[in-house]
C-alpha cells in the first residue's frame, strides 16, 4: 500500500453541514479501499480565482494509504460529485511519511522539530573563512 494525499474543495454555496456530509462520504469511500491516516478541515476560504462563477469553498486535506489502482476509483467519485469543485491527489515526497493521528504524539514531534533543522554543518567555522574558496585574493 502506498501513501497519498487528497486535497479537495467543496462548493461554497452549499451549507456547512452539506459540505461536511460530502467530506464524510469521501472519507468513507477511502476507508473502503484503504486507510485514512489524517483528515484536516481547513474551513471556508476564498478561492484564488473564480471557478464556475464561485468565489468561496470548503477545503479538506486527507492523507491516506491504499493500492495505486484504487486511486482511479476515488478520482472517478470526485469527478462525478457535483458539489466538489476541485481536487488533486498527490504522493508525499520520498522519505516523508504521514503518521496516523493515533500514532503521532506531541513528545515525538517536539523533539524532532527545531533540533533537526539546525546542524553544525550549517554554521560556518572560522578556519573556512581564513583561506577557503570564498576568501578575497591577496594583493602583491
Amino acid at each position: 500500500m502506498r501513501q497519498f494525499e487528497l486535497m479537495f474543495i467543496v462548493d461554497g454555496t452549499v451549507s456547512e453541514e452539506d459540505a461536511g456530509t460530502v467530506a464524510t462520504a469521501v472519507q468513507s469511500f477511502i476507508s473502503t479501499k484503504g486507510t485514512v491516516l489524517r483528515a484536516d478541515a481547513w474551513g471556508r476560504r476564498r478561492l484564488a480565482y473564480p471557478i464556475n462563477k464561485k468565489t468561496d469553498g470548503y477545503y479538506w486535506v486527507v492523507a491516506f494509504e491504499c493500492e495505486p489502482g484504487d486511486v482511479d476509483a476515488l478520482k472517478y467519485q470526485l469527478r462525478v460529485n457535483e458539489k466538489v469543485v476541485r481536487w488533486i491527489v498527490t504522493r508525499p515526497e520520498r522519505g516523508v511519511c504521514v503518521k496516523p493521528v493515533e500514532a503521532a504524539t506531541p513528545e515525538s514531534e517536539a523533539s524532532s522539530s527545531v533540533s533537526a533543522t539546525v546542524s553544525e554543518a550549517a554554521i560556518p567555522s572560522e578556519s573556512a573563512s581564513e583561506g577557503g574558496p570564498m576568501s578575497e585574493p591577496e594583493h602583491e
